[in-house]
């Protein structure tokens, strides 16, 4: 198990992120064996590190870590991997230039992020399980709303 992370280790630390950016790669994904799936724009010069059993990726103001063992796998994509089980739970609806979410967790985050993975906006659920997202100050383009219940990814325009 030493040696596979050890080539962990030094694939990523021995990355070199301009030659990926001028394939076209955009996007470092790193899988986690229980299927979930983080990813980071390059664009965004995510530093990569390996300590004490742990993989560590910083880009922006977001910092990842995960357990070595726990790594299923990693990859470079030209595109963002996207969201599985878009509507897991809960209830979502459009309504004058809003995302209306309902049926969440009292007091769990809304998160939204851009297509490249930049957080641009978080809030709150109220005690009723309530959110509404304005996307009148958002940038325009593909926009990826996550809270606990249900993942969205939606066209601002």
């Amino acid at each position: 198990m030493r040696t596979r992370h050890f080539i962990i280790a030094t694939m990523l630390a021995a990355l070199s992120w301009t030659e990926c950016l001028a394939d076209g790669v955009r996007f470092l994904v790193v899988n986690g064996k229980d299927g979930s799936k983080t990813t980071f724009a390059l664009s965004d010069n995510p530093k990569v590190s390996c300590k004490s059993g742990e993989l560590t990726v910083i880009a922006g103001s977001r910092t990842f870590t995960l357990g070595l063992a726990d790594v299923q796998n990693y990859l470079f994509a030209e595109e963002s991997t996207g969201i599985e089980n878009v509507m897991k739970d809960g209830n979502v609806k459009m309504e004058n230039g809003c995302v209306v979410f309902s049926g969440q967790d009292s007091g769990s985050a809304v998160s939204v992020y851009q297509q490249d993975g930049r957080l641009i906006k978080e809030s709150k659920t109220d005690a009723g399980g309530n959110a509404i997202v304005d996307l009148s100050n958002l940038p325009k383009g593909v926009l990826i709303i996550h809270s606990n219940k249900t993942d969205i990814k939606i066209i601002n325009r």
